[in-house]
């Protein structure tokens, strides 16, 4: 998007002002459980995520043939493998035939590029651009078995989210991080991968990388979006949830949404 300039005559003289067009992009991450759930609840999370009206959807512990609207495009985790078992689970029996897709992307807006992470089975990054802005989305779970297996998977997961997050920030200033991390910021909730001690593991890596963890202070909200500094500095954010109070029959886990308004 361009600039919209206003040319006043003032005295005589010819004065212009250079105003720039304001745009926003509205943002989501949302853990749907393999999407395991009865008919009536997957419509209800479909038609909830609808009415978001969306650019960009995080959707962890996905399923391939997963979609709300057949407009957006898909950039998907690798596909768990489906015919042994991986990491403890059989998913090709847990999830009768369908594909387990760890995390996913759905955009309004056509990939850039795909940038590389540690876990392609965990995690997916993609950059977009959006009106004149260039913009890196980076979409992970820490603790894919919840706080089970902690030493074993979930370390290297938060591990794989350190160095990620380092490694893509430096070279994409305009970056947001989504997904499910299995952690409360809320100091006196308990709920954290307490073995890897993941809250302040988490803390530790975002307050050097100067990101802004926007979702930190919801309530009972393991699932967030972190902003980098450089968007920080030039827009500002609204938060909302929604399919909350334990809606998804998986708690605490619910919708989290971003409304980013560009200065």
């Amino acid at each position: 998007m361009g600039e919209t300039i206003s040319i006043l005559r003032c005295l005589g003289n010819w004065n212009t002002i250079v105003e720039k067009k304001k745009y926003k992009l509205k943002l989501a991450t949302i853990n749907i459980d393999w999407f395991k759930k009865s008919k009536e609840l997957k419509n209800k999370i479909l038609n909830e995520i609808r009415k978001q009206e969306l650019d960009f959807l995080i959707v962890n512990e996905n399923i391939e043939n997963f979609s709300f609207d057949k407009s957006y495009f898909v950039y998907n985790s690798k596909s768990i493998p489906t015919n042994k078992i991986f990491q403890h689970l059989d998913y090709g029996k847990y999830l009768n035939g369908f594909k387990p897709i760890r995390t996913s992307i759905y955009s309004k807006y056509e990939s850039i590029q795909e940038l590389k992470t540690l876990d392609s089975y965990t995690s997916v990054c993609h950059k977009f651009q959006v009106q004149e802005k260039i913009i890196c989305i980076y979409a992970t779970i820490i603790g894919t078995w919840g706080i089970k297996f902690q030493e074993e998977i979930a370390r290297n997961e938060l591990d794989n989210f350190k160095a990620d997050s380092q490694n893509l920030l430096s070279v994409n200033e305009n970056f947001f991080i989504c997904g499910d991390f299995n952690t409360s910021f809320i100091e006196n909730e308990k709920r954290q991968l307490a073995k890897i001690n993941s809250r302040a593991e988490i803390v530790e890596i975002t307050d050097r990388l100067k990101i802004c963890r926007a979702t930190e202070m919801i309530e009972h909200c393991i699932d967030h979006i972190f902003i980098s500094s450089n968007l920080n500095m030039i827009g500002s954010n609204e938060i909302t949830t929604f399919l909350d109070d334990d809606i998804l029959k998986d708690s605490p886990h619910k919708g989290i949404c971003l409304k980013f308004n560009f200065q």
